[in-house]
């Protein structure tokens, strides 16, 4: 496993703010250009740990994966209430008719944002049990749960949390 990759996975969303932070001085396709980029390069980081998380076969292969799984999932509360916040301000600012077009589209973004890079961190976790799974740690109904819950918001940092404990107690 390239350890680098869940490192650059767990601040990724974060460097986002540098984007958002750029003096206003600047030329307007500049703009444009960094944030084409910094989509471009999402896509890549993403599917590089997707690859990751399921290529590795080292020794301790399921608790480390878990391992990464929950620190990431751990690393990326901020962010994941940070975007809640801004769209619970989308919400308010509805009152304003302008917003009553452009909140919903943001929102969405929002959504679709932060559910691929919950899916991309989940793939550490399916991995972890799928691996743990058939090398007998866990059974296959518990892998399946922590895999469906490895899918849903919120449920997926206490299946994250779970699924370590019950790995590196049962770890060979």
């Amino acid at each position: 496993m390239k350890k680098y990759l869940p490192l650059i996975l767990m601040v990724w969303p974060y460097l986002f703010g540098l984007y958002v932070t750029l003096p206003d001085g600047l030329d307007g396709n500049i703009y444009m250009v960094l944030l084409l980029a910094y989509i471009i390069l999402t896509v890549l980081v993403y599917v590089l740990n997707i690859r990751n998380a399921f290529t590795y076969n080292g020794n301790d292969a399921a608790l480390k994966l878990a391992f990464y799984n929950m620190i990431i999932k751990l690393i990326h509360i901020p962010f994941y209430l940070y975007v809640f916040a801004v769209g619970i301000v989308c919400i308010v600012a509805m009152v304003v008719p302008a917003f009553v077009f452009i909140s919903p589209m943001i929102i969405m973004m929002l959504f679709f944002i932060d559910w691929f890079l919950m899916l991309t961190s989940s793939m550490y976790g399916i991995s972890a049990a799928i691996k743990s799974s058939r090398e007998g740690m866990i059974s296959k109904k518990a892998a399946l749960l922590y895999g469906i819950f490895h899918c849903i918001f919120v449920t997926d940092i206490i299946s994250a949390i779970l699924l370590y404990k019950e790995i590196k107690r049962n770890n060979k």
